[in-house]
């Protein structure tokens, strides 16, 4: 089997695939499965939950497959001058030719790659790469990394007719988004996305072209152009988000998200290292935010708010999470709304009800009281 191709096809097409190899006691899941079939090249990993396939033009002559090692190949390729590539593979070894540079490298045999997902969806939706990625980067943060929470350890699609939402949550923070499909066959659907492929797909999207979704019982794929990404579901119940977002507040402040973004961050560098506490203080229109830690000092600073309704309140938040809501929502005028000290606040964009995080408050008293006990 001969192949003639551009290196820089080749080296995109293994950039994409590369996401899902994995380093494991079973070593075929570090290696590639190439497949060479009419006018084309398909490249595919797997680490048994993500499988990935990449597909790029190329001159074949005589059709056939082989196990490469991922790394080793993806490293050739990056490193070869910008000119043709040859690869030719004569039973379980690969020959690499770019101008005066060769290569070899020992592969296995395609029997001992897992099998592939077959796709068995009839009914799907679609949206651009771009609105995807961004409700994959405004919701994931918030997902629990604890994997004896399993049903949180992703983010929950939930499709109704045109509508699609995305959701996480780690039990003391949340992210909902909601998009309208301009596509849609899928009447209804529900599926807990595991967080590791979320972040692999989220490497892959870029641009506006649509990326085709598909859900069935035990698994998810996204299919954009020449690639495909297929997901294990994450068999567990979510838990009822709806619940957890409030549907009234007492307090509204509205402030410039960088602004807000640039205090808290500086602010933040003198929290305590185990609690992370902010003290956020609303007095007019000036938001106080303080930090203390017994062994570093204490820290303040005021930004110019607007409040729209409400009396002055005193909350604590983490500013770890703090900062990722902050990090993660659009730029402009944020909306804070608070119902009282010890409630969840939702933080959202001021103009979009589609974005909106929930975070639970640190309760200050609670703190200042173990402080006491644990000087005592």
């Amino acid at each position: 089997m001969k192949i003639n191709c551009k290196k820089e096809d080749f080296l995109e097409s293994i950039q994409v695939v590369q996401n899902a190899l994995t380093s494991t006691a079973l070593p075929v899941l570090s290696y590639v499965l190439l497949e060479a079939g009419p006018e084309k090249i398909t490249l595919t990993t797997t680490n048994l939950e993500t499988t990935i396939r990449s597909s790029f033009p190329a001159q074949v002559e005589g059709e056939g497959e082989i196990c490469l090692p991922g790394d080793k190949l993806f490293y050739i390729l990056r490193e070869l001058p910008s000119a043709p590539v040859v690869l030719e593979i004569e039973k379980s070894k690969a020959t690499i030719r770019c101008k005066k540079a060769m290569f070899q490298l020992l592969g296995l045999s395609p029997e001992d790659f897992p099998e592939v997902p077959q796709i068995m969806v009839e009914k799907f939706f679609s949206l651009s790469q771009e609105e995807l990625r961004q409700m994959i980067q405004r919701t994931v943060f918030a997902a629990s990394r604890d994997e004896t929470h399993q049903n949180l350890n992703g983010a929950y699609l939930e499709v109704e007719e045109k509508d699609a939402k995305l959701v996480a949550t780690d039990g003391r923070r949340l992210s909902f988004v909601h998009l309208s499909l301009a596509s849609s066959s899928l009447s209804s659907g529900e599926a807990i996305i595991p967080l590791r492929a979320l972040q692999q797909l989220a490497r892959i999207l870029s641009g506006d072209k649509e990326v085709k979704i598909g859900v069935s019982e035990r698994q998810i794929f996204f299919e954009m152009d020449h690639i495909l990404l297929i997901s294990q579901l994450v068999d567990a119940k979510f838990p009822d988000y709806r619940k957890v977002i409030p549907t009234e507040f007492s307090i509204a402040i509205l402030a410039d998200r960088d602004d807000l973004l640039r205090s808290v961050r500086r602010v933040s560098l003198l929290a305590d290292e185990k609690s992370r506490l902010l003290k956020f203080q609303l007095k007019e229109n000036t938001l106080l935010i303080s930090a203390e830690a017994a062994e570093l000092g204490y820290a303040y600073e005021e930004i110019d708010v607007r409040r729209e309704r409400g009396e002055e309140i005193e909350i604590g938040f983490s500013s770890a999470y703090l900062l990722d809501i902050l990090k993660n929502i659009e730029k402009g005028e944020v909306r804070i709304e608070l119902t009282d000290s010890e409630g969840p606040g939702v933080i959202r964009p001021s103009e979009n009800k589609d974005h909106i995080c929930v975070l639970m408050p640190v309760r200050l008293r609670g703190m200042e009281e173990e402080e006491e006990e644990e000087a005592e």
